[in-house]
């Protein structure tokens, strides 16, 4: 059963059930982890039913489900979702998520997607809990997807104009590691965007072997 874990903080997902190990968040270019935000929030639909499946029709009803982005963007479902009970390790099931289908939507017509995040311990919903293939992880990790669960939306942002950039801790070889994800929006309601941009690494440093000293691999730490 695909459940989730609200004490394990925010972490990014990425796997391919059908294909284990052949991508996990480690191995992202820079370019697809500094991405504008893009925010759905869905929380009057979770206080009517907090076990919610978001189905593709309803989330039609927003925009930034219908076209196709201009650029790379990170898509945050916010739910609204807490734990209240403060489950630290306990797994948990009956949380809102996504339909299959609203997946295989976003992976199929979504091209400039590169990431679904969720504040909710898991993508997947009472709809996909249950399978081992037909599940949001896999249609989404198939189309090279990265998925970021329990995100912690500690103030009110803006549903778009901002960009967020993800830091996976470089785990080698592991599809689930623990990821801080940073949000920067306008300081007052405007129609313009935050731009950010990546800078090209001088000559010098390219002529540099690439370091390796920050990679962590768990199998020799375990061994």
């Amino acid at each position: 059963m695909n459940c989730g874990i609200p004490g394990l903080g925010t972490a990014m997902h990425l796997d391919y059930l059908n294909e284990p190990g052949t991508t996990y968040p480690a191995v992202i270019p820079t370019e697809f982890l500094l991405t504008r935000l893009t925010v759905i929030d869905v929380r009057s639909l979770t206080k009517i039913s907090p076990s919610l499946t978001l189905t593709l029709d309803v989330a039609l009803q927003w925009l930034a489900l219908k076209h196709d982005p201009k650029e790379p963007t990170l898509l945050l479902f916010k739910f609204g979702w807490k734990d209240y009970n403060s489950r630290k390790r306990t797994c948990v099931c009956k949380i809102p998520g996504l339909s299959y289908d609203l997946a295989e939507w976003i992976a199929a017509n979504l091209s400039h997607v590169i990431g679904v995040a969720t504040d909710a311990p898991t993508l997947e919903s009472d709809q996909t809990r249950e399978f081992t293939t037909r599940t949001i992880t896999n249609v989404l990790g198939k189309s090279g997807i990265y998925m970021i669960e329990n995100v912690n939306v500690k103030t009110k942002i803006p549903d778009s104009g901002c960009m967020a950039i993800a830091m996976p801790l470089m785990l080698l070889h592991s599809n689930y590691v623990p990821t801080r994800l940073t949000a920067f929006c306008p300081t007052h309601q405007t129609d313009k965007r935050v731009t950010i941009a990546l800078k090209k690494a001088d000559v010098i440093s390219k002529k540099r072997n690439p370091s390796r000293v920050y990679d962590v691999n768990l199998e020799e730490i375990m061994g």
